[in-house]
């Protein structure tokens, strides 16, 4: 890994004690010497004793043992009482000895930030310390960067961190370096904060982070990582994963203590590569902050919703309603509040397609109730609609995209289950007779648009695989059909990666989440490679920043995402979006580049979820 600058290893050192560290021998009541005093100052730096430094800069704080030991170095009655609210703390034995499940746990590396031990029966899981950010957006910037890595890999295991507790609390975070509320550095030994917060070299303490004000005073979120060590990102790890760590540490900036559960994030020892928040993580953290997702209602008995957005970048939602004509409803100025429901007539069956002319007038194709293409459109942007027109055929899923001269043409699955298709012979203009691409199709088609402009149609064949067919140059003919493999369930559905590289998502027949891509715009494909889950009707959406991101129906019948953690790279873990949602989802981009997903509920209304910033936390 290329390194950007050399490591400082030169620190105001930490002030010495009479003895540092863990203790390296097993202890109980009455032995004597100096690992009996490595084991007090090792409890007292970690919260269990009276500590000053720890009393000025977390003002809730109390020591777990009121008193000193008369002899630091014998193992009396109150280092007894430590250890044992240690192990209980941390989920072992309470024994009150220095037994080998204590020492083994002492000598691995942990978080630097004290315990907040609790005597007494009913010791919860998580500990929510007290403090919490007063607002839901809250801010970070770096101090500096470790050589260990670049620095975009720092800032994409920081987003990550972060997207991971926005994902379950309403909070939101951004990057601002004029005014930050977090501050994030990496330090070596005694470096500013007070002695009990020095770092102590390689494979000690790993890194600390400062709750929300009034705690830390100026420190307050705060999160500092020991330069000492060996930082890295990859899997499997080498080193230290900074992922795992700053994840359990902005934890603590959000406001919780350590957990006494060894799997959760928020345990303050390491034990290796631990990405993903526990159910007691999200418990603990939503008991500050309350869960992150409201849905809202736009009312209506809907089927088979689809929206897109005017020209202005008004999002524009269109459905069936429960008399089979089709129904729309509009914000009434981007980004904002929404109409009334108004029905624009018509008899339609099934799902319908949602396409924007050249000029911006948005136009809607429907299958009606004689088994032809009707068409209805805007007679000028952001206005009103002409009537319905019939454009023939007997067909089935409507499926509509734009050439790269922008004219229209849309895709339907024909009475012998090939693929037709019918197009505007001039942008926003009149229309082509009907023509078929051949093929066996057994679902709805998605259409894709090559970084060239050449269309690219992908649909499940008879024989459970992907196929596609594509326009061989732009605006113009077509190949044959090519089959992908695999093994899927469903309709595909296809996006552009923000290099302009093809990528569709399927459900497979493990009822997982699974994509292939073009390795190279314009190119080849990569092998199948799942995203795992469970899932139903997935769609897909793109962030202001280029990065993907998969809506599906869960198990639970749930929204589910999934997310690119950088444009055109991995992956993020799965997370819920709550709600009941019945259909398949559909997602549109705000006219501020803000994801907004519309789904059917269980009272047959479309609800709606929206990020609450760009490429960010969801409301």
């Amino acid at each position: 890994m290329p390194r950007t600058r050399e490591k400082q290893t030169t620190h105001d050192p930490m002030p010495p004690v009479m003895a540092t560290g863990a203790p390296e021998r097993l202890l109980h009541r009455g032995s004597r010497g100096m690992d009996v005093e490595r084991t007090y100052r090792y409890l007292q730096r970690f919260g269990y004793f009276p500590n000053p430094s720890l009393a000025r800069r977390q003002p809730l704080w109390r020591p777990a043992v009121a008193f000193v030991p008369r002899n630091p170095q014998s193992f009396d009655e109150n280092i007894q009482t430590a250890v044992q609210l240690f192990q209980q703390t941390h989920g072992l034995e309470p024994s009150g000895e220095v037994d080998e499940a204590t020492l083994e746990l002492m000598q691995r590396p942990r978080c630097g930030f004290p315990d907040m031990p609790v005597s007494g029966a009913g010791l919860a899981t998580f500990v929510a310390q007290g403090n919490k950010w007063n607002r839901n957006d809250v801010s970070y910037a770096f101090a500096n960067f470790t050589p260990d890595l670049s620095e975009q890999e720092i800032r994409d295991a920081l987003r990550s961190a972060y997207d991971r507790w926005a994902a379950v609390t309403p909070l939101s975070f951004a990057e601002d370096v004029v005014s930050p509320d977090m501050r994030i550095g990496f330090f070596s030994g005694n470096h500013g904060d007070g002695s009990n917060n020095a770092f102590d070299g390689s494979s000690g303490v790993l890194a600390h982070c400062y709750y929300p004000p009034p705690n830390g005073g100026d420190l307050a979120g705060d999160c500092h990582f020991d330069e000492a060590e060996s930082w890295s990102v990859a899997l499997p790890v080498t080193g230290i994963d900074l992922p795992t760590v700053a994840l359990h540490e902005l934890g603590h900036g959000l406001g919780l203590a350590h957990s006494n559960v060894s799997s959760a994030v928020m345990y303050a020892y390491y034990g290796g590569a631990r990405r993903d928040l526990t159910q007691d993580d999200i418990q603990g953290i939503q008991s500050i902050y309350g869960q992150r997702f409201r849905w809202g209602s736009l009312g209506g008995v809907v089927f088979d919703s689809a929206a897109g957005r005017n020209e202005d970048g008004r999002i524009e939602v269109f459905a069936r309603g429960t008399d089979g004509a089709l129904w729309q409803i509009w914000q009434t100025a981007p980004n904002n509040g929404w109409s009334g429901w108004n029905s624009m007539g018509g008899r339609i069956v099934g799902p319908h397609a949602v396409g924007r002319n050249a000029d911006g007038r948005l136009e809607v194709f429907a299958r009606g109730t004689d088994g032809a293409l009707w068409q209805i459109w805007q007679t000028a942007p952001n206005n009103g609609w002409s009537g319905w027109s019939s454009m023939g055929g007997v067909v089935s899923d409507p499926v509509v995209a734009s050439n790269a001269d922008g004219r229209l043409e849309v895709f339907v699955k024909g009475t012998d289950n090939a693929l037709w298709h019918i197009w505007q012979t001039a942008p926003n203009n009149g229309w082509s007779g009907w023509h078929s691409l051949g093929g066996s199709l057994a679902s709805r088609v998605s259409v894709g648009r090559n970084q060239d402009g050449r269309l690219e149609v992908f649909v499940r064949g008879t024989d459970g695989a992907l196929w596609n067919i594509w326009q061989t140059a732009p605006n113009s003919g077509w190949s044959g059909w090519n089959s992908m493999g695999g093994g899927i369930v469903g309709e595909p559905v296809a996006s552009s990666n923000a290099d302009g590289r093809l990528e569709v998502f399927v459900k497979g027949t493990d009822n997982a989440l699974w994509h292939i891509w073009q390795t190279r715009p314009n190119n080849g494909w990569s092998g199948w490679a799942p995203l795992g889950g469970i899932i139903h009707d997935p769609c897909v959406g793109r962030n202001a920043d280029g990065r993907l991101e998969v809506f599906v129906r869960g198990a639970d019948n749930a929204l589910w995402h999934i997310w690119q953690t950088a444009p055109n790279n991995g992956w993020s873990n799965w997370a819920t979006l709550g709600g009941s949602i019945h259909e398949r989802p559909s997602v549109v981009n705000n006219q501020d580049g803000r994801l907004e997903v519309f789904a059917k509920g269980d009272d047959g209304a479309l609800w709606q979820t929206w990020q609450s910033r760009p490429n960010n936390g969801w409301t």
